[in-house]
């Protein structure tokens, strides 16, 4: 009975995270800027999706993170080719309301 409860407390323990993404058509295009914390703050998605917020710091990525330092290689050499790129934050971000970078792909 014990590990039927605990089963079902680790079932509900996880949520489902929904993605909003932004599909950026060539991520030269993309305005940023990095700050000496490590973050990087994108600058124009309401460029690329009308539904996203404008400018300037409702959009971050966290380079100190293993998954961060990935992110930003991939964004870096998307931005070098002019290539496309998907990025995924966990709803649409403001001034008030700051959205960190969650996923990364084309599909």
């Amino acid at each position: 009975m014990k590990k039927l409860v605990l089963a079902i407390l680790m079932i509900l323990s996880f949520k489902v995270q929904a993605i909003e993404w932004v599909y950026v058509s060539d991520m030269s295009k993309l305005k940023w800027q990095l700050v000496s914390s490590g973050e990087v703050y994108f600058r124009n998605l309401n460029e690329f999706n009308s539904a996203q917020g404008g400018c300037c710091y409702s959009y971050k990525l966290d380079t100190t993170t293993p998954a961060g330092k990935a992110m930003w290689s991939t964004i870096l050499a998307k931005m070098a080719a002019r290539a496309p790129l998907n990025l995924g934050f966990p709803q649409v971000g403001s001034a008030n309301n700051v959205q960190t970078l969650y996923a990364v792909g084309i599909y």
